[in-house]
Order: C-alpha cells, then sequence, then structure tokens
C-alpha cells in the first residue's frame, strides 16, 4: 500500500498522529510518506517520515509573503488583537484558494498513492484524493471544526468544479479516526465510518513535589497577539494569588527572558514545555481549548479551565464546559480575579475530576492510532 498523509504545515497539525501513523504504516512494510508545507519538512523527516513538500502550502507564519490571502481587514485586527478586551479572534476556517490550491500540489507532486489520509483541516487532501480517484480517510484533529465552517459543502464543491469535478454535496472520506471516545462527538456528527483511537502518551511517573496548575494557550497564539495585551500577565496575576504552585508557558525562551511581568514565588515561568508529560502532575490545566490539548487533558484526566482564543476553540470550550470536564471562561473581560475564581472553582469541585477521569478511562480502552492501518489496509 501506498499511503500519502496530508496535513498544514504546523506542528500540532502533524506531530501528535500524522508521524506516528505513517512510521506504524513504513513498520507494516507499506510506503508512506506526508505530504504538506516546506516549513514542517525537515522536522517531519528528522522523525524518519519522508516528506513530499507542497510549494503553495504556506506556515500561519508565511503567509506574509503572500499578502493576497489575507483578508486585509483581519491583519488589521491582529495588530491590535488583545482577547481580553475584544475576546476570541475570528479567523477563517475553510480557504477556498488555499484549499485548490493543496489539492492541485497533492495531485501534481508526482508520488500517486494508494490511499490518502488527511487531517481535518486538510480540506485538499480529500479534493485531491477524488481527482486521482483513489479514497481517502481522515484524522479528525477538529471534529467540530466542519461544523462551523459555513456553507462548507457548497464551497468543497466550487473546488471540486475547479478540477472538472462532479459537486457531491458532502465530504466523501470513507473513513474517520477519531482521537477522543464517541461521546466528545455531538448529535449529528457521527458517521458511519467512524472509528475511535487513541493517542499513545508517554508514561509518567507524577513528581510528588510537582505543579498543581499548568497553564499554556498552544504554539501559535503569542505571534497573533498585540504587544500590549495582558493575556500572559493576567494568568501569571491569577495563579500567583492561590496557594498552589503553577507552570505558566509564555511561548518561547525569549518571552521569558523579556518578561517583564509579575513573578510569584510560586509560579514558574517557562517557554514551552513538555505538555504531555507535565499534564500527569498537575490538577487543573489552563487552556485555550485547542483540540490537541483538551486531548491530552483529558487522555491525563485532568480538568480544564478552557479561555477559548480563536478557530474551533470556543467550540471546544463549550464542549468542555458541557461534559463536566472543566468550565468556560470568556477571554473578553478576563480579570486576574475571575480566573483565579475559576481554577479555585475547578479545584474545589471533586465532580469536574471525576468526569475528567472517567473520560481518561474511556480513552484508555481505545486501540491505539497506529491500529488505524489495519483499517487503511482493509
Amino acid at each position: 500500500m501506498r499511503l500519502l498523509l496530508t496535513g498544514l504545515p504546523i506542528p500540532s497539525h502533524l506531530l501528535p498522529v500524522l508521524v506516528p501513523l505513517a512510521r506504524a504504516a513504513r513498520e507494516a512494510g507499506h510506503e508512506a510518506a506526508i505530504a504538506t508545507g516546506g516549513a514542517m519538512a525537515a522536522e517531519v523527516e528528522r522523525l524518519g517520515v519522508p516528506v513530499v513538500v507542497l510549494p503553495d502550502v504556506l506556515a500561519p507564519g508565511e503567509l506574509g509573503r503572500r499578502p493576497e490571502l489575507v483578508d486585509p481587514a483581519l491583519l488589521r485586527q491582529l495588530r491590535q488583537w488583545r482577547p481580553e478586551v475584544s475576546g476570541p479572534l475570528e479567523v477563517p476556517l475553510f480557504h477556498d484558494t488555499m484549499t485548490a490550491e493543496f489539492a492541485a500540489n497533492v495531485v501534481g507532486a508526482g508520488w500517486r498513492p494508494d490511499v490518502i489520509v488527511r487531517e481535518t483541516n486538510a480540506f485538499g487532501g480529500l479534493v485531491a484524493a477524488e481527482v486521482l480517484g483513489v479514497p481517502s480517510a481522515v484524522v479528525d484533529i477538529a471534529p467540530l471544526l466542519p461544523s462551523l465552517v459555513p456553507g462548507l459543502a457548497g464551497r468543497l464543491d466550487a473546488v471540486r468544479r475547479g478540477f472538472g469535478l462532479a459537486p457531491s454535496g458532502v465530504a466523501t472520506d470513507r473513513l474517520t479516526a477519531g482521537l477522543v471516545p464517541e461521546p466528545w462527538y455531538p448529535d449529528g456528527l457521527r458517521t458511519p465510518g467512524h472509528r475511535y483511537y487513541r493517542v499513545p502518551e508517554p508514561a509518567v511517573t507524577p513528581a510528588a513535589d510537582g505543579p498543581v496548575v499548568l497553564a499554556a494557550f498552544g504554539s501559535n497564539v503569542r505571534s497573533l497577539l498585540a504587544a500590549d495585551s495582558r493575556l500572559a500577565a493576567i494568568t501569571v496575576e491569577a495563579l500567583g494569588s492561590l496557594g498552589v504552585r503553577a507552570v505558566v508557558a509564555l511561548g518561547g525562551d525569549d518571552a521569558v527572558a523579556s518578561w517583564t511581568g509579575p513573578r510569584p514565588d510560586n509560579v514558574e515561568l517557562a517557554g514551552f514545555v513538555p505538555q504531555r508529560a507535565l499534564l500527569a502532575a498537575v490538577d487543573v490545566f489552563v487552556t485555550h481549548a485547542g483540540f490537541g490539548s483538551a486531548r491530552e487533558s483529558l487522555s491525563a484526566g485532568v480538568p480544564m479551565v478552557a479561555v477559548p482564543l480563536f478557530a474551533d476553540q470556543p467550540a471546544n470550550a463549550g464542549r468542555i464546559r458541557e461534559l463536566g470536564v472543566g468550565i468556560e471562561v470568556d477571554a473578553a473581560g478576563l480579570t486576574a480575579e475571575g480566573l483565579a475564581a475559576a481554577v479555585e472553582r475547578v479545584l474545589g469541585d471533586p465532580a469536574y475530576r471525576s468526569a475528567a477521569l472517567g473520560f481518561r478511562g474511556d480513552i484508555a480502552e481505545l486501540p491505539p492510532i497506529t491500529d488505524f492501518v489495519r483499517l487503511l489496509e482493509d
């Protein structure tokens, strides 16, 4: 089997799931490669997976090379975005031109697959599979995202028409590999082709004196914030006011070196952190509610305080609240006092921890995502 996995050139879209899946396929004797933008090629190849470089597929930090792809109003908003003032940032969840270019790059790459597996955001992989006449499957790294794209079916059909394909009105992936148990999916988002897997997590023994609260807002947030945003300072102040040990990830070593905000004794400031390992030692996770972070928190049985910032994060935060595995806090108007109260609420109510531990148990019973290779073979 020749297996091509397709994903946007963003670490969280490729490294946790697509890379181990590609490696498992190769270990099973199949040809497997990942098709993505050049920004992630070296990192993926370092992990032992060949890369098919898609020249027109850009990482978020590369969009300045093609300003025509970005809404000028969004660029103006980015220069002044302070989520603690204006709330979550509205970013496009589907881009017609970039989807068409992604598909064209895959089709023109000269790497003819038997099967294409895409991550949820890589709609161009779906269209490419249809152009090449091969089946496709999706690894669902953003389960709620498709339901948030207005007119998704029609927009996909417009891309299809550009390749001479008949409109189908729906996504036509044959299989979906969910990465959390079925209850995460609201009614209407489960399909007959759904299967559920777990992403293997490292075995970690919690340290007796480890932190009890971790705060991290993902790898992309810092590059989007206005210079005068107080999101990080509010978080540090909030945790500094509590009788807990805490770690706050600021999003880069340079951010720690240039930090001029509060430095309470009970809060350790870090650039990036080994998040999956630390989650084994904490009691509450303050998070932007990116799906990868939410999944890792549930895998560790850790309840969350979700402060959603953009993309599908508000929907994920709502799901966290609905399932009782944490609470949602509005970014707009966020204060240290309000965030501290939210953390105290989750720490003080064992129901949140119990619900998160229940999810952890359900996740542990799922087969590993590497088993998805067997289904692809069939």
